[in-house]
């Protein structure tokens, strides 16, 4: 008989770990290493939610509900959202996919003003599933660069994608890993200004990041006289995939080091020297919408995909008011 399981402390870790290795459908955002960074962090409120039978678990979710430290900008903007999509059985059934995203929905509706699904593997066969459960599917594009081969990943870039990196090389801009506090500093100084003026949405704090570069991958680019002009901070799934969380780049001010090309490419040469066959850009924007960052993303020779998102409203009125408010606050 299937149940649920609605606390972390409910959860046998060794079960989660079984399904995480297991599934087709895994992603480091879903793991109990993933849960336990939003845990330990001021930025996120997780959740998380299983279906099981017998104490076997077929399918869970990570739930980020975002943290404010303004009452009125968490009042207004709080959300959630489970990154990669539920960790699923391939083969689990469309009955318990329903039971499990129902609970997501129920659980979430006095915490969240809205849930979203960000789908980074195909679902498609559970889409009745997701919409009986009260959810309205988007479609939303991604881009998968495959990494496994260093050859076929550098001739599946444009030419003019090879003319600029072969160009930043030449003129002395490097790219590098760090944990150095003070290369985050001058990183997060470039990500704050891009999100104020541009992208318009929450940005966790820096703290955040600290503890991020502390266990995952921050890759720094530099102009030639030291200077960090972008990076990009990733994490990885082992023997799976990386995963590019956050990117910037001062391409406009720095347009011959091209820095969020040279961050984007260290990123995949960096896949494909640690065993990450796989490097998920993580969102390519809505098909029917023109997106500059599609444009940028698509000259890396990845595979488009339509994953989509999905999504539950708890409040549609605070939904609408929220998004003004995000152009004030953020």
């Amino acid at each position: 008989m299937l149940c649920l399981l609605k606390t972390y402390d409910s959860i046998p870790e060794q079960e989660w770990e079984r399904l995480a290795g297991e599934s087709q459908y895994a992603t480091w955002f879903q793991t109990p290493d993933g849960y336990r960074f939003l845990k330990e962090s001021r930025d996120y409120d997780p959740e998380v939610v299983a279906v099981a039978e017998d104490e076997h678990i077929l399918g869970l979710c990570v739930v980020q509900v975002s943290r404010s430290r303004n009452p009125l900008v968490q009042y207004l903007t709080r959300r959630a959202v489970i990154n990669g999509g539920p960790l699923v059985a391939d083969d689990l059934s469309i009955e318990a996919m329903r039971l499990l995203m129902s609970a997501v929905r129920e659980q979430m509706q006095q915490q969240a003003i809205f849930t979203e699904v960000r789908c980074f593997h195909d679902y498609s066969r559970w889409k009745d599933a997701f919409q009986t459960a009260g959810w309205t599917y988007a479609p939303h594009l991604n881009f998968h660069i495959d990494c496994s081969d260093a050859e076929g990943m550098w001739n599946r870039l444009s030419e003019n994608r090879q003319r600029q990196i072969n160009r930043a090389r030449s003129l002395g801009v490097r790219t590098e890993q760090t944990r150095n506090p003070a290369d985050l500093d001058d990183w997060y100084r470039i990500l704050s200004r891009l999100y104020r003026w541009h992208v318009h949405k929450p940005l966790p704090s820096r703290d955040f990041f600290r503890r991020l570069m502390e266990r995952e991958t921050l890759i720094v680019v530099r102009a030639p006289g030291g200077q960090i002009i972008g990076g990009l901070i990733c994490v990885s799934l082992p023997g799976r995939a990386l995963y590019e969380w956050y990117i910037c780049g001062l391409d406009e001010q720095c347009r011959p080091y091209a820095p969020s090309v040279m961050a984007t490419w260290a990123a995949m040469e960096y896949a494909n020297q640690h065993g990450l066959p796989l490097f998920d850009v993580m969102g390519a924007g809505r098909p029917d919408v023109p997106y500059g960052v599609r444009d940028f993303k698509q000259k890396f020779g990845g595979q488009l995909v339509e994953h989509g998102r999905f999504i539950t409203v708890a409040q549609p009125r605070l939904y609408n008011l929220g998004k003004a408010v995000y152009r004030i606050f953020f």
